[in-house]
């Protein structure tokens, strides 16, 4: 985390706040480490479960396996297995467009389930890409 803020430190636009977005499956790390060091933190991660805010950064949590693979013209662009720290503010969201949805029959009950789904994503400017990090995991 230390490693991250320092990237955008120093940037006008820090004071609207830091987000860091990761999957499901990076929790453990933040639980043990939030369990694990200092005694007023881990006294609260115990009490409370996943912080959702570390150093000053807001962590928003996706599902594992959201993310999709496309192509963009002649360009592949993944979203698996990265991750994104950046400056809140500096991009722009994309909402979902085409909504979609399924309807599944349930075992052993009447009636149906409704499942909806979009795809969402965001932009930045060239000016301000300094201010996002992406996080490619090995």
């Amino acid at each position: 985390m230390a490693n991250l803020v320092s990237k955008v430190a120093g940037y006008e636009d820090t004071y609207k706040g830091l987000f860091l977005v990761i999957e499901n499956t990076d929790l453990v790390g933040f639980a043990i480490a939030g369990a694990t060091n200092g005694f007023t933190l881990a006294d609260a991660t115990l009490k409370n479960g996943f912080m959702n805010n570390w150093m000053g950064v807001d962590i928003y949590v996706v599902r594992s396996g959201t993310f999709v693979t496309d192509t963009l013209g002649t360009t592949t662009v993944s979203n698996a297995s990265h991750r994104v720290f950046g400056v809140k503010g500096v991009a722009t969201y994309a909402s979902p467009r085409g909504m979609q949805f399924e309807e599944k029959s349930i075992t052993l009950k009447t009636g149906k389930e409704i499942v909806v789904f979009g795809l969402v994503g965001f932009k930045a400017w060239s000016q301000k890409a300094g201010l996002l990090v992406d996080i490619t995991l090995a």
